[in-house]
């Protein structure tokens, strides 16, 4: 199937970008908005994406990538989330096929995408890759290194918590919410994994968690991987294919 880009703007800077892949011919079965990880510094970008998304344009699925600035240019928190915020406000502006689309959110990518949602009774799908959301576990379990602490440096510095800047999104948020774990992540840890699932379950949320045997953090996007097609299934609308375990 052949892949048509695009590009639409949502701010003045550079980095207030999204990038559109969308079916040339035949039906689009579905929609996808992807936030990427890299721990808000971007040692990923959106760009590293495109594999991922042009995958999920053959499977019928349209799919933007959002970029964001940097901790390091302007994206300190709030500015990152606020950016997701207004990236997914510019989609739903633009109609069909990104109205309700499913959010994804891969490592930090997850945090933008729930801060992006939560208290606006949106009753959005959501499936996190990998997620580091709840910042203060983030802090506590060292994951990431420094990068909770550059990208909280102001809010921090002001008397502000990381709880603060978790977001918590709500059943109205949330009409499903669906978490992909690799089982040899080296980058995010099983028990940060296991508290954010307590967290939202304890909150109300109901949370299908998936398991991919063998996958390492980045497989989760790469379609070259074996465990990204668990990945593809999920987002292309079929989770019965989702290999691995449910809980």
């Amino acid at each position: 199937m052949t892949v048509q880009e695009g590009v639409l703007r949502y701010g003045d800077s550079p980095w207030q970008r999204i990038d559109l892949y969308t079916p040339v011919r035949g039906p689009v079965r579905g929609a996808v908005v992807i936030f990427h990880g890299g721990f808000w510094r971007h040692d990923r970008i959106a760009r590293d994406l495109e594999p991922l998304a042009v995958a999920l344009v053959q499977r019928g699925c349209a799919t933007a990538a959002v970029e964001y600035r940097p901790a390091w240019d302007g994206g300190q928190w709030p500015a990152a989330a606020e950016d997701a915020a207004l990236a997914l406000e510019r989609l739903d502006g633009a109609g069909a096929p990104w109205r309700g689309a499913t959010l994804v959110g891969h490592s930090a990518g997850a945090h933008l995408a729930l801060s992006a949602v939560a208290g606006r009774g949106a009753g959005r799908r959501a499936v996190l890759l990998a997620p580091v959301v709840d910042l203060a576990q983030t802090l506590a379990t060292g994951t990431g290194g420094p990068a909770v602490g550059h990208f909280l440096a102001g809010h921090l510095a002001a008397g502000g918590t990381a709880d603060e800047a978790t977001p918590r999104p709500s059943r109205a948020d949330l009409a499903s919410l669906t978490v992909v774990e690799a089982a040899c992540d080296q980058a995010v840890p099983s028990e940060l994994t296991e508290y954010q699932l307590k967290e939202w379950r304890d909150g109300g949320l109901a949370v299908d968690h998936h398991t991919v045997p063998g996958a390492r953090h980045m497989h989760l996007v790469n379609p070259e991987r074996d465990g990204c097609a668990a990945v593809l299934a999920l987002l292309a609308g079929d989770p019965a294919a989702a290999e691995g375990s449910a809980s």
